[in-house]
């Protein structure tokens, strides 16, 4: 079997975790909950955000499942399981007991909470008591880990399936009646489901147990992803139709940006249901169409290699790893600063990734031990 490398999806790849970085930056401004918050924060900053979260965890999980159909083309299940929790589980575990600890060592220093040093902190993780209940055991921005571990677990045989020649017929039924262009926008009829069935009842958690709405729902992204990839003609429809998919985003995208999004913005109010189920609409009439036109856009723009994406693509794992620790504590000593905000901003936004690309080039890339600790493959 040759070997393809999509160009397109590892740069889409880079582009999500680098929207991730910032839309983390962009946390420490706005008035929702986090770990630590500037001494002002700003409601028009509201709409970008609420904008940006729409898509950049969707965009994630599918490239997430397509990576995972290329993968299966050259491994075993059981090396697939393999290469999964080396990259994926070493790497949580690491981050749980040293990345993540400083974030919630900051958080509990604005709390007015005092330790007589960080080692005297640190060694309450072993307390193993759960954040926030006290505990400071946690996974923070590290939660995308083990759902994609547990999805790809599960997900396994149906994958090995489709990747198999058993499947052919079954390929070639959906390819046919994909033919039809409006259809390949059906697959969003099961986001609208899980959304209507699930958000109300139950908020995102990322504890993985109790986070059915958000399990599921990124649960099914992973899988339209490896079902994209799956599905010979699907691609070159996306590709096709991405002007009609355009256009269609647009008009959701205006009205929720225009008339829903901001600091009035509140979609599980009992008395909002009629607005609920519009919202719902909107949200899904946004968002699939939304990365089916960046999928069919990037195949043209961006399917070609580069030496700027080989080294991002290699490098972006560690940058998501560490970045928001980073974050969190840099921005703990400028709370109250007098530096105008837009410069703790992108003091911020460059501590964030100068910081991690200094600590990929002089520690993380340079050791057998990091690179394992980091998810990054022998080189």
């Amino acid at each position: 079997m040759e070997k393809i490398r999509r160009y397109d999806i590892d740069w889409l790849r880079v582009i999500a975790f680098y929207l991730l970085i910032v839309y983390h930056v962009g946390m420490f401004f706005v008035p929702w909950d986090w770990h630590v918050k500037n001494s002002l924060t700003y409601e028009w900053l509201e709409t970008w955000m609420a904008w940006l979260g729409q898509f950049r965890l969707p965009l994630l999980f599918v490239i997430s499942g397509i990576g995972v159909y290329y993968a299966l083309g050259f491994r075993t299940g059981l090396e697939f399981v393999k290469e999964r929790s080396k990259r994926l589980l070493i790497p949580l575990v690491f981050g749980i007991l040293f990345i993540v600890p400083p974030q919630i060592y900051f958080e509990r220093l604005t709390q007015g909470q005092e330790y007589l040093n960080y080692w005297r902190f640190w060694l309450t993780i072993f307390d193993f008591k759960l954040y926030p209940n006290g505990g400071s055991l946690s996974w923070h921005h590290l939660w995308f880990l083990p759902y994609i571990f547990v999805y790809s677990i599960l997900s396994l045989p149906i994958f090995l399936f489709l990747r198999s020649h058993k499947s052919e017929r079954l390929k070639k039924s959906l390819s046919k009646y994909f033919d039809k262009s409006y259809r390949i926008y059906q697959l969003g009829i099961p986001f609208l489901i899980i959304f209507v069935f699930l958000a109300r009842e139950f908020p995102t958690t990322h504890d993985l147990i109790n986070d059915w709405y958000n399990f599921t729902y990124s649960f099914a992204f992973f899988i339209m992803g490896f079902f994209l990839a799956s599905i010979p003609n699907l691609w070159s429809k996306l590709e096709e139709l991405k002007n009609i998919s355009l256009a269609v985003s647009l008009i959701p995208m205006s009205i929720l940006v225009l008339f829903v999004y901001g600091p009035t913005f509140e979609i599980f109010n009992e008395d909002s249901a009629y607005f609920f189920y519009i919202y719902a609409i909107l949200k899904i009439g946004f968002v699939v169409p939304w990365l089916f036109a960046i999928f069919g856009y990037s195949r043209i723009l961006l399917n070609r290699p580069s030496k700027i994406l080989i080294y991002a693509n290699q490098s972006v794992y560690p940058f998501y790893i560490l970045h928001q620790s980073i974050i969190v504590s840099v921005g703990y000593f400028i709370i109250d600063s007098e530096i105008n905000d837009i410069l703790k901003y992108f003091i911020l936004l460059f501590s964030a990734f100068i910081g991690s690309f200094l600590m990929y080039e002089t520690i993380i890339k340079k050791f057998r031990i990091t690179r394992i600790l980091f998810g990054l493959k022998n080189g």
